[in-house]
């Protein structure tokens, strides 16, 4: 018989209603967590945690309007084999070594706007060998405008070369080393250099980087403007430089390697060109 009233549930069936409701929750619960994990979990292993970390970038290597530095194209094949040295203040009034492949010779005092005394009579021996360049120190203070502190730095050095006596050296590299003072960020301090690098081309010269990749990258951070690089290897033997030879930095492979070993009584600085740069000379020398 039917009534329109709906019967009271017995206890019995209340009870199993209760544990299958809370069946349902328990299952629902765990569910969502299971995804949850699993969602966190993917984003973890794929490096990012919130969507929005992944529209960030890292800030661009210079700072905007800096100076283009365009890529040298290869010069005709040339090569000069052997170790050269790199001289400078600290060898002025001493006599230089020969033989010697090649030379390469300081402008600056061991900092931008200071004057190697001795830098025309040390370029008079480096003229008198096969291959030869000039370097140049590089710094910023992190105060001003690094492009227009370039343009100090490039036409004192110019000026110092010429009232040395030496003009027309087709090849200069820009010495980047921690010794020097870089109080500027990464991003200011490879703008100087790219605006070195820019301005000396402007003249009509080659432009190459010394330095390290630990140098380098401390002082420069990741800007690669492709030059030609010139990898400092410390206090060795040649064996041991020239393993650096695979060593790259700067946007390039090492063309020259420099370690520092006694010669005679005295310390100084040896190079050799690079077996992958061997037949290149004339792309990181002037080459007679």
């Amino acid at each position: 018989m039917s009534s329109g009233h709906r019967s009271p549930r017995s206890p019995a069936a209340r009870l199993r209603r209760r544990r299958l409701t809370r069946t349902v929750i328990g299952a629902t619960v765990g569910l969502a967590l299971v995804v949850g994990i699993g969602y966190a979990g993917t984003h973890l292993v794929s490096g990012s945690a919130d969507p929005l970390e992944d529209s960030t970038s890292s800030p661009a290597p210079l700072l905007p309007g800096a100076p283009a530095v365009v890529v040298p194209v290869p010069e005709a094949p040339a090569s000069a084999p052997g170790v050269g040295y790199d001289v400078s203040y600290p060898q002025c009034g001493r006599s230089l070594p020969r033989p010697a492949a090649f030379g390469i010779v300081g402008v600056n005092g061991g900092a931008p706007l200071t004057s190697n005394k001795c830098f025309g009579a040390q370029f008079d021996w480096a003229r008198g060998l096969s291959a030869r360049a000039v370097y140049i120190n590089t710094s910023f203070s992190g105060v001003g405008d690094p492009v227009a502190y370039v343009e100090k730095l490039v036409n004192d050095a110019i000026e110092r070369e010429h009232a040395a006596g030496v003009s027309g050296v087709s090849m200069w590299w820009l010495d980047v080393e921690v010794g020097n003072t870089w109080n500027g960020t990464q991003q200011e301090n490879a703008t100087v250099l790219a605006a070195m690098a820019a301005k000396l081309q402007d003249v009509g010269v080659h432009v190459g980087i010394y330095s390290s990749p630990q140098m380098w990258t401390e002082i420069a951070g990741d800007w690669q403007p492709g030059l030609p690089v010139w990898n400092a290897t410390g206090p060795g033997t040649r064996a041991k430089a020239i393993k650096s030879c695979g060593e790259s930095f700067a946007g390039s492979t090492s063309a020259i390697v420099q370690w520092v070993q006694k010669k005679g009584s005295r310390l100084l600085d040896h190079n050799e060109i690079c077996p992958a740069w061997k037949n290149r000379a004339a792309d990181v020398l002037e080459v007679s």
